[in-house]
């Protein structure tokens, strides 16, 4: 990210409250951690930092210093290990779902995982993730957008069936960030709160900002029942999915489009055990050909 005033200024406050805090709390490890590990600052943005120690200790809280606010939370080393344990595999499956229950509750806690940059910085420049686990956060965190898309879907399609069309257009206008944000995770990066997301949908530094792609407008009644306006939705997180889960299996069409499964209200999830199709609580399972098919077949839909 670019390098702004109020960026290098708290940076700097981070790196001498990390020293103090390495004075009051001997042996226990400093971790800057959010949007500002990233890079991501405003002119009014806090200070994050996690305190690591081996036994529990009074919570730190906060200070001020220069008259940036630091925000500090002690953590036990035996509560990372956690963490990172619940970044070893993504292990979610269709048939049992607690562990995704568990690792989205737990979400933000393995987003500070992903963020975390040691203060001051490892003489190795060793990551607190390995490779492996990084790539584990990116399909939890996926995964989790999916599943908060089919959410807002669901109740999109249920406003509409009750002609409550206002309040479907604030659903939709919310499902946007949402399948921006899954975009953004597959691209690599952390899962960081909405604001950020314009810095985060210019990654690859061709713009310092980019807007959050619009969805196309739906007119209502009808959007309801005629899909094509959704479809773009459907081929954007299966895009996502698939850059994540890549695939070089031969399209299956099989009877994908003549199940009516490309209609309204259908999107796609990945889990360990396979894709499958989302509708409320309608699921189809899909094989990888068959997956590629309705991909495609979404993405037709879209430029119609």
């Amino acid at each position: 990210m670019t390098p702004t005033p109020w960026l290098d200024t708290r940076l700097k406050v981070a790196e001498h409250a990390a020293a103090a805090l390495a004075d009051e709390y001997f042996g226990a490890d400093v971790w800057l951690v959010g949007a500002l590990a990233e890079g991501l600052a405003h002119q009014q943005s806090d200070v994050d930092l996690l305190l690591i120690t081996q036994e529990p200790v009074p919570g730190p809280g906060s200070r001020l210093i220069h008259g940036i606010r630091v925000d500090v939370r002690a953590v036990r080393e035996a509560t990372v290990h956690d963490w990172h344990t619940l970044l070893d595999a993504f292990t979610v499956t269709r048939d049992d779902i607690e562990t995704f229950r568990t690792v989205r509750a737990r979400l933000s806690d393995l987003t500070l995982l992903r963020t975390a940059r040691p203060l001051p910085p490892a003489p190795d420049h060793a990551e607190i993730l390995a490779p492996e686990q990084q790539a584990t956060y990116q399909r939890w965190a996926l995964a989790d957008r999916c599943e908060a898309a089919a959410s807002l879907a669901e109740d999109l399609l249920g406003l509409a069936q009750a002609g409550l069309y206002p309040h479907a257009d604030l659903v939709w206008d919310q499902l946007a960030r949402v399948v921006a944000q899954a975009e953004t995770v597959a691209a690599g990066a952390p899962l960081l709160g909405e604001k950020w997301l314009p810095s985060l949908l210019s990654q690859d530094g061709a713009d310092r900002f980019r807007p959050v792609p619009a969805l196309p407008e739906p007119r209502w009644p009808s959007a309801a029942v005629h899909s094509p306006f959704f479809a773009s939705v459907q081929a954007r997180l299966a895009d996502a999915l698939l850059a994540l889960w890549p695939t070089d299996i031969d399209t299956d069409p099989g009877t994908v489009d003549e199940a009516g499964l490309g209609g309204f209200g259908w999107l796609p999830q990945r889990y360990g055990d396979g894709w499958f199709l989302r509708r409320g609580d309608a699921r189809v399972q899909l094989t990888d050909g068959r997956m590629r098919a309705w991909q495609q077949s979404a993405a037709r839909r879209a430029c119609t």
